[in-house]
């Protein structure tokens, strides 16, 4: 991973201009209305719902938001200044919107100990940074599929997952669940969790 200050993620030369850029959201924080954000933003956007189509569609409501973003530089120093406390990351990508989504919905659910489902905020910045360092090689090249880099937004800097990465041939049919969450992992988002806490704590 590569750490930067904010400053640099938010100026022009931070991203690839070849790529598709989006914002990953959260979008069931009660202090929030993702949409009418989103709306009140971009005149004309390009979103859709990670939970649409797929089992978890009765919770559509709350599900995070998928935003295509056509000055991402822009769109940091205006989440920075209106909602610093929304939950969500910037993803950049050759694949578009859909390509992009049906891939996230992967991640929807994992496996945690004894075998059991639960549901993963993947679009946390402060969740996915701190586990990051915890997967192997493997488990990185799932994780990015077809998003080519995926910026992470802490406080006053960014984190870069790795690029480059060798995707294997049949990242398309990965499953539902396939992201295992051992102790190591768990441990490890607990920490992020708890950075995330002392962060809205000191910003309240």
């Amino acid at each position: 991973m590569r750490q930067f200050a904010l400053s640099e993620a938010a100026s022009s030369h931070a991203f690839d201009d070849s790529l598709n850029w989006y914002a990953i959201l959260e979008g069931a924080d009660p202090g929030y209305d993702t949409l009418q954000l989103i709306y009140a933003s971009i005149p004309s956007p390009e979103w859709l719902s990670i939970y649409q189509g797929g089992p978890y569609t009765e919770l559509v409501k709350v599900s995070p938001v998928l935003l295509k973003l056509d000055q991402p530089d822009s769109w940091i120093r205006h989440w920075r200044t209106d909602f610093p406390g929304l939950a969500g990351s910037l993803l950049g990508s050759e694949q578009d919107l859909a390509g992009v989504g049906h891939h996230l919905r992967t991640l929807v659910s994992v496996r945690v100990r004894e075998g059991a489902d639960a549901m993963f905020r993947f679009h946390d910045a402060w969740i996915m940074s701190a586990m990051y360092p915890e997967l192997s090689v493997a488990e990185r090249a799932k994780l990015h599929g077809p998003i080519t880099k995926w910026l992470w937004l802490l406080d006053d800097k960014a984190v870069l997952g790795e690029v480059g990465i060798k995707h294997s041939s049949d990242i398309e049919q990965l499953e539902d669940g396939w992201l295992h969450l051992d102790n190591v992992k768990l441990d490890a988002i607990r920490q992020g969790l708890a950075a995330k806490r002392n962060w809205k704590d000191t910003h309240a």
